[in-house]
C-alpha cells in the first residue's frame, strides 16, 4: 500500500526498517518474496485483502472509521477483501446486481445481492462491497454480521486464498461506512486498479527475472 501515516506504530519486516523509512522500495521487496514461493493462492490469501481491498478505506473513508478499520487490519487481528465481481457481471461495475437502498431515515444502507469470485473472502471480516444505488455505483464497507454468508469456492489453484461465493441478505450498514461519494464508486475501483497493478508488476518483474 505504500508509504504513509497508516504505519505508525507498526514493526515493518522484522523491525529492519521504520515506518517513517518504509517507501515504495520496501514494499518491492516484500512483492517479490511473495512471489518467490511460487504458490500464488498462498500470497493472495496473506496479501490481496491489504492490496485491494484496504485502499479504498484508507483513500476514502472517514476519518473515524479509518481509526477503527485500518490498525486491526494491519495488525493482522481482521481481515478484509474487495467484494465486487458477480456471477452476471464478472468485473463491470455498471452491470452489478447487489443493490444498497437507504432506510427511510437516510441513516443506513440496506445490502442485498451476492458476489462471487472473491479472495479472502471466506475469512473476511470487512466487505468492500460494490453496490447500485439510487446514484448509481457506490462502494460500501460492509462489516461481517447477520445477512452475511460466505461458501468456499473451489479454484484451481489454491484454497489458502480464500476465495469465496457471498450473499448479503438485508444487510443493515451505517451510511458512514460509505467509501467516497454517493455514486462516485468509480473513483474509488480507479484507485483500487492503480494499487493492484503496481503490486502484480512489482511480482512479475521477479517472474521474468526467474
Amino acid at each position: 500500500m505504500g508509504p504513509g501515516k497508516h504505519l505508525q506504530g507498526l514493526s515493518l519486516m522484522n523491525g529492519i526498517v521504520t515506518p517513517e523509512e518504509f517507501d515504495y522500495f520496501h514494499e518491492l521487496v516484500i512483492s517479490q518474496e511473495i512471489t518467490r514461493c511460487a504458490a500464488r493462492g498462498y500470497g493472495d490469501g496473506l496479501n490481496a485483502g491489504c492490496v485491494i481491498g484496504l485502499p479504498p478505506v484508507l483513500n476514502f473513508g472517514s476519518p473515524e472509521l479509518k481509526a477503527r478499520v485500518v490498525p486491526d487490519v494491519l495488525g493482522g487481528k481482521k481481515f478484509i477483501c474487495l467484494a465486487v465481481s458477480e456471477a452476471h457481471a464478472g468485473s463491470d461495475i455498471f452491470g452489478l446486481q447487489t443493490t444498497a437502498t437507504k432506510t427511510e431515515d437516510g441513516k443506513h444502507w440496506i445490502v442485498n445481492g451476492h458476489k462471487k469470485w472473491i479472495t479472502n473472502g471466506m475469512f473476511a471480516d470487512y466487505f468492500t462491497v460494490g453496490c447500485k444505488t439510487e446514484d448509481g455505483f457506490t462502494v460500501i464497507l460492509v462489516e461481517r454480521q447477520e445477512g452475511v454468508s460466505t461458501k468456499p469456492i473451489k479454484t484451481s489453484y489454491s484454497p489458502t486464498a480464500g476465495t469465496a461465493y457471498i450473499t448479503f441478505d438485508e444487510v443493515k450498514v451505517p451510511v458512514e461506512n460509505t467509501l467516497g461519494e454517493e455514486g462516485g464508486g468509480i473513483f474509488v475501483m480507479l484507485s483500487v486498479n492503480e494499487q493492484q497493478f503496481q503490486s502484480r508488476t512489482m511480482g512479475n518483474v521477479l517472474y521474468v527475472r526467474t
